[in-house]
């Protein structure tokens, strides 16, 4: 069962995400909540001062827009798409390297390469 804090820091690193990719969809009021509470790590309280709102006009700005981006993601589906991508990747270069810490390409018989066709069909589609 999730506990409080383990849903305030999934909503942070979700608000985080969104933000990375569509940040600059906000109003400049709105991008400057967001980064205060993001990226500089600014408490509600703090980002208040500095901006001249109530702690709760900015928790409002912050509720808004998360759920403007998460709407918009919904649509362009881009962090998931990203994931996708990633995972992908992680998969084919294990295939060729082994694991992490390896790096070192593998003998060419010992190499799958359908799960890289499938890797780069998966990453082709995630892309066109």
């Amino acid at each position: 069962m999730k506990n409080d804090s383990d849903e305030r820091i999934l909503e942070f690193i979700e608000l985080s995400r969104l933000y990375d990719r569509y940040g600059g969809l906000l109003s400049e009021k709105s991008k400057k909540i967001v980064e205060s509470y993001v990226v500089y790590d600014m408490s509600l309280g703090e980002t208040a001062a500095e901006t001249g709102l109530s702690r709760q006009g900015v928790r409002d700005v912050l509720v808004r827009s998360h759920e403007k981006l998460k709407k918009v993601d919904e649509t362009l589906k881009l962090v998931e798409g990203y994931d996708v991508i990633n995972e992908s990747l992680d998969k084919i270069e294990k295939e060729l390297f082994g694991s992490p810490e390896e790096k070192v390409i593998k003998d060419l018989s010992d190499i799958d390469f359908s799960e890289i066709k499938a890797g780069i069909e998966t990453i082709r589609k995630i892309i066109s």
